[in-house]
């Protein structure tokens, strides 16, 4: 029983003394988070990141809403000057909207990249960095957002005045051919 309770406060002991888990959330205009372009009417360019993360696990949230359909892209990087030191940090992964973004490693730097992610009109989006930190970690990236294709409200009407003219002529030439043949 002695043993038992000796283990157990051995255990909270060293829980406590963990460095605990932290999440941060960013929005545009944030430390951390600046977007550039127009959200309603053309492409959108962003940059984010966060410097100075303390020792322990992190999982850091970017949302954003962009009022137009299209996809969107981006890459977040970090690097060290010696791995495992003081301003190492180790990124577990990095999401999308849920999409996760391809990881490549070069010596002490780590890279995420991912393309093609859909955006939809007026929802929220968010991306989201989680891994560890060594007492000073830092990252940072970009993000790039193009509007889909989507033709104006007059191009639609002149594309429907146009099907329609086509129709109209293809109903009066099937009435020229068939009084032609009687």
């Amino acid at each position: 029983m002695k043993k038992m309770l000796v283990s157990t406060m051995t255990a909270v002991a060293a829980f406590a003394m963990a460095p605990a888990a932290y999440a941060v959330d960013f929005f545009p205009g944030d430390p951390g988070f600046s977007v550039t372009g127009n959200i309603a009417s053309g492409p959108v360019s962003a940059t984010l990141g966060r410097s100075g993360i303390t020792k322990g696990a992190f999982s850091d949230s970017f949302f954003f809403v962009i009022n137009q359909n299209g996809l969107g892209s981006g890459s977040i990087s970090t690097s060290t000057s010696q791995k495992f030191s003081f301003t190492d940090l180790d990124i577990s992964s990095v999401t999308v909207n849920g999409m996760a973004a391809d990881k490549a490693v070069l010596g002490s730097s780590e890279f995420f990249g991912i393309e093609g992610v859909p955006i939809t009109f007026g929802a929220t989006n968010e991306i989201v960095v989680t891994g560890i930190s060594r007492g000073n970690g830092s990252y940072g990236g970009n993000a790039t957002f193009e509007p889909s294709a989507v033709p104006e409200t007059a191009t639609w009407g002149m594309m429907v005045i146009g099907l329609g003219g086509l129709g109209a002529t293809m109903r009066v030439r099937r009435r020229k051919a068939k009084l032609a043949i009687a």
